[in-house]
């Protein structure tokens, strides 16, 4: 405990190989933790080390193949690292051993709807998933984002509203419900929820060009 908490701290303070170091002689203490591993994976990941992040989670899932959290860390970085097939495959492995995942029914009903595939079968993963975790922003904005991809406007934004009201300070979630107002051409809320999304996220590149088309719009 006392590596992990030292490994917390150094976390925290960017020094990340020294952080490292501390969770792997915990690991080596207790190899049947599968919490130890997504820790040390996450640190890699901070670390910009994403192969040795994917390999400590492998390692753990040699000796706990069933285990929900580390497949699904390793799911995540398979998504990260553009290997949707693998991500995909990664959280139905969760889903035979555990069919009230909520987190893993979100993942795979999110990406089909982020990619515009699979509508239906995301519709009901995610509703599913409502349905065990109520009251869930993220879950919430999924079920929002299917809906304005299927061109459901009204579903959308009620939906995303509720999303964005549970989870204010969520960049992605405001940028989606700006999506929704735009494309029912709502060009005044839309402008409004992009211009608070990028507060929350100065860094994005996409939401100036859509701040700036939608006002050369609104002002020909």
């Amino acid at each position: 405990p006392a590596r992990i908490h030292m490994g917390i701290i150094l976390k925290k303070e960017g020094k990340l190989e020294i952080a490292i170091t501390h969770v792997h002689e915990a690991l080596e203490k207790k190899k049947d933790q599968a919490n130890l591993y997504v820790f040390l994976s996450s640190l890699y990941e901070d670390a910009k080390r994403v192969a040795d992040a994917e390999n400590i989670l492998k390692q753990g899932l040699a000796s706990m193949p069933r285990s929900s959290d580390l497949l699904y860390a390793l799911g995540t970085i398979y998504e990260k690292t553009n290997r949707f097939p693998e991500a995909v495959k990664s959280m139905e492995s969760i889903l035979k051993n555990d069919p009230e995942h909520a987190d893993a029914l979100n993942f795979i009903g999110y990406s089909y709807a982020d990619r515009g595939m699979n509508l239906d079968e995301a519709e009901r993963m995610i509703i599913k998933a409502m349905q065990i975790k109520p009251g869930n922003g993220y879950i919430t904005d999924s079920l929002g984002w299917v809906y304005y991809k299927k061109n459901n406007l009204d579903k959308a934004i009620k939906y995303l509203k509720d999303a964005s009201n549970l989870q204010p300070e969520d960049a992605a979630i405001a940028e989606h419900l700006g999506d929704a107002y735009a494309k029912a051409g709502k060009i005044n809320e839309a402008l409004e929820m992009y211009k608070k999304a990028l507060k929350l996220n100065p860094g994005s590149n996409t939401l100036p060009k859509k701040i700036n088309n939608l006002a050369q719009h609104k002002n020909p």
